[in-house]
């Protein structure tokens, strides 16, 4: 069982060394991979250890690359698998970094939720061939937004730092250089990647009737009602290389984007994205607007994302939940926990 395990780890630690190659330059630094955009919308992507290695972490290394992701103008984000480096912890935190731990959680098909409300969120995927594609993609990047950092969600439709993970700790989101807008986030613990992780206690899962935490972060979409639609217009357009970017990984299969709304409404308000590499998938970025929380929107966008990746043929689903107690939300969804995912920041909250 044990050796199961270590080899389902394995496999969710080379997912995660893979997946940010379709979208960033690797730069070996020492034991550590530092992934660098490539592309005008590419990622500004983590830093994480070189798979295989065995010698033993050391914080002069950290210190090394976070030096060089200063220098690049990338956030200062470490990325890992406890389970896999679990010396890296303690170094870590000797460097200066605050790690937020995350419960990694893999999917049993056979455990998903069979049976839906009487009258159930509506989930769809976006369809990068559809005249509103571009304005999908701009309300996706909105609600997420509200979702994730509500109080920054007047800035525009492009996401800023998220600190708030009212649902599963990871979301992606490309840079982009524009005019006088370079937004650029990312935030994550395997399969995207971190600007800022977790720095406000996580939330709670839409379907399970707790409050999600109260922050200093609940901001104006909190005042918008049940039906609130995006804090950010949806009409905003994004640059054509996000459209573009985005539009190509979907196309690809490697990317699956989801739009969620209550019965009865037309907006948007909540969303998920599931990231694929082979026949491995990570649901990310599942959030809920303040607003709309508790009434079963995130574990309908999990489970659709779920579903789909499944109907693509891939073998293994995860996720890394914001919390133990969103993780024991997921548990319900079919999820269980099969190790920790480290996301190390300087100024994240342990």
């Amino acid at each position: 069982m044990a050796n199961q395990e270590d080899r389902l780890l394995d496999r969710l630690d080379r997912f995660c060394d893979a997946v940010p190659r379709a979208a960033a330059r690797p730069e070996e630094l020492g034991d550590y991979v530092l992934f660098v955009r490539r592309e005008e919308a590419g990622w500004p992507f983590y830093a994480r250890p070189r798979l295989g290695v065995a010698t033993p972490p050391a914080a002069a290394d950290i210190t090394t690359v976070r030096a060089r992701q200063r220098e690049l103008g990338l956030p200062e984000s470490f990325e890992w698998i406890h389970e896999i480096r679990p010396d890296l912890l303690a170094v870590a935190r000797a460097a200066g970094l605050g790690v937020h731990q995350a419960p990694l959680m893999v999917l049993d098909p056979a455990a998903l939720p069979a049976d839906t409300p009487a009258d159930p969120p509506a989930v769809r995927l976006l369809d990068p061939d559809s005249p509103s594609f571009e304005t999908d993609l701009a309300t996706w990047f909105a609600v997420t937004q509200a979702a994730f950092n509500p109080v920054s969600a007047a800035d525009g439709p492009l996401p800023t730092t998220g600190t708030d993970a009212p649902e599963i700790v990871t979301v992606t989101f490309p840079t982009v250089d524009s005019g006088d807008r370079a937004s650029g986030t990312q935030w994550s613990t395997t399969g995207a990647t971190a600007v800022a992780p977790a720095t406000a206690t996580a939330g709670a899962d839409a379907a399970s009737g707790a409050t999600p935490a109260s922050t200093s972060q609940t901001g104006q979409a909190a005042q918008a009602g049940p039906a609130a639609g995006p804090a950010t217009p949806a009409t905003a357009l994004l640059p054509a290389a996000v459209v573009r970017h985005e539009g190509d990984a979907i196309r690809s299969g490697r990317l699956r984007i989801a739009l969620a709304t209550l019965p009865g409404r037309v907006d948007p308000v909540a969303v998920g994205s599931v990231s694929r590499v082979d026949d491995v998938a990570e649901i990310v970025g599942v959030g809920t607007l303040p607003a709309a929380r508790r009434q079963g929107l995130a574990s309908a966008v999990t489970v659709a994302l779920a579903r789909r990746a499944l109907a693509d043929g891939v073998e293994l689903v995860f996720l890394a939940a914001g919390s133990d107690d969103v993780a024991m939300l997921y548990h319900r969804l079919g999820f269980r926990r099969v190790g920790t995912a480290c996301i190390a920041n300087p100024t994240a909250t342990v």
